[in-house]
């Protein structure tokens, strides 16, 4: 795999709709290979990846990551900062993170917030100032993105650490696929769709699709198990065991014809699936389905443990299993395959 490309992706900065550093990596990919990018009103960012007569099959991975936005500037120098996206109360105290200015300035600063019992709120970022005047003359302003300032690094046993794997993983997918499949005849026509905005609403999911409007939806994301050293029965999530399918979450639920056509090419290509369920949130899969009359989606993607916090683990074994089994359907997928997923006659 391309460490350095995850790096890349894993250390550019992106909370929802503001999502430049991780669009400019996929739009330089889409230019190397020649390919046409179109974008919807949000930013999402869609890649033909081929021309066919097939139907249309639409991989979608989200940009965008959990994180923090300043909302004022304290007299004392404190940054005033609100969460985006569901960042995790463990995250919330004495994080190294990074605030990205207007002009793309870096700060580091420390993000703190107040504890009361298992919430923390009044989150401010330190920066050490110690007045307004401080942050203003810093270049600090309302509105600049705030992320984790983890750094990516290599862990032994083919595991990999940093910030933002939900979903930088999905986006590394698109592109992996994107060189391998680039000048490969394919039955469907694909794009590869990397979208605005998820961890706020599901909301490039939702545009993307209305402008691709496709035949058939695959939606990689990622999800960690609440205890990371928990190997039993119940966790479905574990790294070094394969590609997550997502059978159910609160968003969607992939329909049995669906879910038996993943298991059955994972089958052929002797690739482990590890069948999740998501007793809380969702992926952009939850948008896309519903678009239309509705769309055959199913949702898959590597483990990691850790999740929406300052940084994640994942195993590299996995995403390159994920990998391979995406080049699988996509190289099987073609008119008669989205004929049989849609025929509810039997």
């Amino acid at each position: 795999m391309d460490v350095a490309l995850l790096k890349a992706l894993s250390e550019a900065d992106a909370i929802a709709a503001d999502e430049q550093e991780v669009r400019q990596i996929l739009l330089d990919e889409a230019d190397k290979h020649g390919k046409p990018v179109l974008f919807d009103g949000l930013g999402s960012v869609l890649i033909r990846l081929n021309e066919s007569a097939g139907p249309k099959v639409m991989v979608c991975a989200h940009m965008d990551e959990v994180g923090f936005i300043v909302r004022s500037l304290s007299h004392t120098g404190a940054i005033d900062v609100l969460p985006i996206g569901n960042v995790r109360m463990a995250a919330r105290e004495l994080q190294p993170v990074r605030i990205t200015t207007r002009d793309g300035m870096k700060i580091n600063g420390l993000l703190t917030g107040e504890r009361q019992g298992s919430e923390v709120g009044k989150l401010r970022v330190d920066v050490g100032a110690r007045s307004a005047e401080e942050t203003e003359t810093a270049g600090i302003a309302p509105g600049d993105r705030v992320t984790f300032a983890t750094a990516f690094s290599q862990l032994p046993n083919q595991q990999l650490l940093g910030k933002a794997f939900d979903d930088r993983l999905g986006c590394y997918l698109l592109i992996s696929l994107l060189r391998e499949l680039h000048q490969t005849p394919l039955d469907a026509e694909v794009w590869l769709v990397a979208s605005s905005s998820e961890e706020v609403g599901l909301r490039g999911g939702q545009t993307a699709t209305r402008k691709v409007n496709p035949d058939l939806a695959i939606v990689l994301d990622t999800a960690c198990w609440a205890k990371n050293f928990d190997y039993g029965s119940d966790n479905h999530r574990q790294t070094g065991k394969g590609p997550m399918l997502v059978i159910h979450d609160k968003s969607m639920m992939a329909s049995p014809k669906l879910i038996a056509w993943v298991e059955e090419i994972a089958a052929r290509a002797e690739i482990p699936l590890q069948k999740d369920m998501f007793s809380n949130g969702g992926t952009d899969g939850g948008a896309v389905h519903l678009s239309g009359t509705g769309i055959p989606t199913v949702v898959i993607g590597p483990p990691t443990r850790h999740g929406h916090c300052a940084a994640s683990i994942a195993d590299g074994q996995d995403i390159t299993l994920t990998h391979q089994l995406l080049v699988a359907m996509l190289t099987q997928t073609n008119a008669e395959t989205v004929v049989r997923l849609t025929d509810f006659r039997c």
